[in-house]
């Protein structure tokens, strides 16, 4: 499996004032970004957009100008080295519907479980950050999703994946609970992000970048083994909705970053997590809604709404 980054990361800044040569660093930056792993330009820079080359050198004793005004603004940055594992529940079904109590609350025994697995990972202290979202929907499809951030110089990441089954199997074991569940976990690099200033807090733990009226527009994608080619990926922003996202959500949700996650594993399917990140999705859910409805309209992978209920 390959989960770890190139040593550095490119940030193209569109719109970016062109008589300058470079940004400083991304304090100083006040324009949207594209954050993409140096390793993964070829493959996830959006169509249309060339590869940054560096410029040639001009021949001596030559007057002409280079056409510097066509590169790309980029600054590198510092590879933060994280991976993400996420763990996606569908709803929990009784085994024996015909002696399931009316009176019996599956949801809320799905969330203490999900709670005290993400108390587990705090109290062992293997990942850097990490959330459970719940969905703000009804009959969702995976009404809680637990996100982790794992720093792969302190953690291996195959080996927390392997925890996290584990714990997973028993703590939501049917024989016990007498509930059964699909639960994907998988491994995900950050393969391409959209963010908006501030940047201070892009390598840090979820809690971080929080706020009372935090949420989430998650989005997940399968794609069949061998389907995930470089055309492919370099149209992620139609493909994901993210270029919708990005135009349509209203100013007042606040939108701060759009993140794609790749899964890591070298064979089999592929998994593809969107995630937006809004400060004020709270707040203004009407409008997210209308948007979310648009998406789920071109019947392409799963989208819903979710709320943080517990961070570290």
């Amino acid at each position: 499996m390959r989960w770890e980054r190139a040593p550095s990361r490119a940030a193209h800044c569109p719109g970016a004032d062109k008589r300058r040569s470079e940004p400083v660093s991304l304090a100083t930056l006040q324009r949207d970004c594209f954050v993409i792993p140096a390793h993964a330009l070829d493959r996830f820079l959006p169509d249309g957009v060339p590869l940054p080359v560096p410029p040639p050198t001009p021949e001596k004793g030559s007057t002409t100008k280079t056409a510097a005004q066509n590169a790309l603004s980029i600054l590198e940055v510092a590879d933060p080295k994280l991976c993400i594992l996420a763990h996606l529940m569908s709803p929990l079904e009784p085994i024996e519907p015909i002696l399931e109590s009316p009176l019996a609350k599956p949801l809320l025994k799905q969330r203490t479980a999900a709670e005290e697995l993400l108390n587990g990972v705090v109290t062992a202290n293997t990942a850097v950050g990490g959330m459970l979202l719940a969905n703000m929907e009804k009959n969702a499809e995976f009404p809680f999703i637990s996100y982790y951030v794992i720093n792969t110089m302190q953690t291996d990441p195959l080996l927390f994946y392997n925890n996290m089954r584990s714990a997973s199997l028993t703590k939501f074991d049917p024989k016990t609970i007498r509930y059964s569940a699909a639960h994907t976990l998988d491994l995900y690099s950050e393969v391409a992000m959209i963010c908006r200033p501030p940047f201070n807090d892009l390598a840090g733990g979820p809690k971080k970048s929080h706020t009372p009226g935090t949420g989430f527009i998650i989005s997940v994608y399968k794609v069949f083994e061998g389907d995930d080619g470089e055309r492919f990926e370099r149209n992620w922003l139609y493909w994901t909705g993210a270029r919708m996202l990005y135009r349509h959500l209203p100013h007042s949700v606040g939108m701060r970053k759009i993140a794609l996650h790749k899964s890591v594993a070298s064979h089999g399917d592929k998994m593809y997590l969107l995630v937006c990140e809004c400060a004020n999705l709270l707040h203004d859910l009407s409008g997210a809604s209308m948007l979310v409805t648009a998406l789920r309209a071109r019947l392409c992978g799963y989208t819903g709404l979710y709320r943080p209920i517990q961070t570290f």
